[in-house]
């Protein structure tokens, strides 16, 4: 497994380059981004408070929040068909819930499926977009070989931003 040392130079640098970022960006400005995805105005504005989360490291404040959100958006930019499938899953999940009686309990295994399915759907379809070979067999080892890329690029986002974030505090706290 490759792993990235960053530098504590480079570390800083990274977190003061998101923190510009995330300040150039007005908290307005991603929910209205976040309504026009398409998400409903009650997870829009559950994700509108993790925009005002500030951690203080050192003597400079660094919007979190801001940060965390707006590399997901770039996630989602980054994977359009993806986010499509995940929400379509997730969608689908919420319909199933809304069966009398039975919804309760089909609604997470239907949530979970339907989620797969669509992000691996829509993982081919940005496959495809970027000209990219696509097998589009529904080979048990093929499907899996989806999920572990759809892995690696979330959790390389994930880890981007823990990094960042864990590497700057201990650096400046020390």
């Amino acid at each position: 497994m490759n792993t990235h040392v960053l530098t504590p130079a480079q570390a800083n640098f990274d977190m003061a380059l998101w923190n510009a970022e995330a300040e150039s960006v007005s908290s307005s400005d991603l929910y209205l981004w976040l309504r026009e995805s398409g998400l409903p105005s009650e997870v829009a504005i559950r994700l509108q408070s993790l925009v005002g989360t500030v951690t203080k490291v050192g003597s400079k404040a660094i919007s979190v929040g801001k940060i965390i959100l707006i590399k997901v958006i770039e996630f989602a930019k980054a994977h359009p068909n993806l986010a499509i499938g995940i929400a379509i899953g997730a969608a689908i999940g919420v319909l199933v819930s809304m069966i009398p009686f039975l919804g309760v309990y089909l609604a997470p295994i239907a949530t979970v499926i339907s989620s797969t399915i669509g992000a691996i759907a829509g993982h081919r379809l940005d496959k495809l977009d970027k000209g990219q070979v696509v097998n589009n067999s529904s080979d048990f080892i093929v499907i899996g070989q989806d999920v572990i890329e759809i892995a690696k690029e979330f959790f390389k986002l994930l880890i981007g931003i823990f990094n960042m974030v864990f590497n700057n505090q201990v650096l400046q706290e020390v």
